[in-house]
């Protein structure tokens, strides 16, 4: 059975600054990549206003076809087979996740946290949550920065020089390593390691690899061994593998140890979690960063 990986658009620009991001994952994992546009079904009270016209529905129809046909043609130079479809529904939330549901080799949906409709009817910002508490599958989610474009032309996979893995020392967050080294292998790119914090700090200072800086509020011993966690598994990688891997303790805010350590141009760092760790702070964090992360799923 052939594997999928969903990229749900809304026909916004915005909202298609995911494309790169999900053609990565479709070349990496082999999979097809379909193009997905929810619009409301023909019975609906057309978006609720008069001046709509009675055939508004074939219109509909017609200019998301062109529209992903048109992106299509764009992603395709790659070696990437891609697929367009539109469903309809009148929760585009639901309606993605109904569709992943459907087709058993779904292996990821990829999607713009906030993205608006020419109609102004999608908005991802509500959509993205949706899909996060409902779909079986991996998810990748982008907040993109304001006004974000693709360029004209072909559309080309993203590259991610810097994986960003939280590591709290349960099962979830090795499995989230596990994949992140396999990315970081074949991208050439290299993993920094961060312990999320256990609690907020008034002060703090991000904490690199051997620089020891101490954490205001926060009992050293825990400190310690957060980093002596870190080390071993900085070491254990260094030792079996060729990637350059660093080290950091989070000051307990993740979005701004993000942008304290990227800067502002996160295009080419990928965080790789999983749902299980990230669900209490997916919608704080991703309104406040524009890297896209990676939620492993099952």
């Amino acid at each position: 059975m052939p594997s999928h990986v969903i990229a749900a658009l809304d026909g916004s620009t915005n909202a298609e600054a995911v494309l790169p991001h999900a053609l990565f994952f479709a070349r990496e994992t082999q999979s097809i990549l379909t193009l997905l546009r929810v619009i409301m079904p023909p019975d609906e009270s057309a978006y609720g206003a008069q001046y709509i016209p009675n055939d508004w529905y074939a219109g509909e129809v017609m200019w998301t076809r062109n529209y992903l046909g048109g992106l299509a043609t764009r992603l395709e130079s790659h070696g990437v087979r891609v697929e367009t479809h539109y469903v309809e529904g009148v929760s585009a939330g639901k309606t993605i996740t109904a569709y992943a549901v459907q087709d058993p080799g779904t292996r990821l949906i990829a999607l713009a946290s906030n993205g608006r409709g020419p109609a102004g009817l999608l908005l991802f910002g509500n959509v993205a949550g949706d899909v996060f508490a409902t779909a079986p599958t991996s998810l990748l989610l982008l907040h993109p920065a304001k006004d974000e474009q693709l360029p004209p032309g072909p559309i080309s996979p993203a590259s991610y020089k810097n994986i960003v893995v939280p590591l709290d020392g349960t099962v979830a967050s090795q499995r989230a390593l596990e994949r992140a080294t396999i990315l970081a292998q074949d991208c050439h790119a290299s993993l920094l390691l961060v312990a999320p914090s256990s609690t907020h700090f008034r002060e703090g200072e991000v904490l690199v690899d051997e620089i020891r800086s101490s954490v205001s509020g926060e009992p050293e011993d825990e400190v310690k061994q957060r980093f002596a966690y870190l080390d071993s598994q900085a070491e254990q990688l260094r030792a079996t593998t060729s990637l350059r891997v660093e080290t950091a303790v989070d000051d307990g805010n993740p979005t701004t140890f993000i942008e304290r350590f990227f800067g502002k141009d996160q295009q080419q760092v990928l965080i790789v979690t999983t749902r299980e760790q990230a669900e209490r702070k997916v919608l704080n964090f991703l309104h406040r960063s524009n890297a896209p992360v990676l939620f492993l799923h099952g």
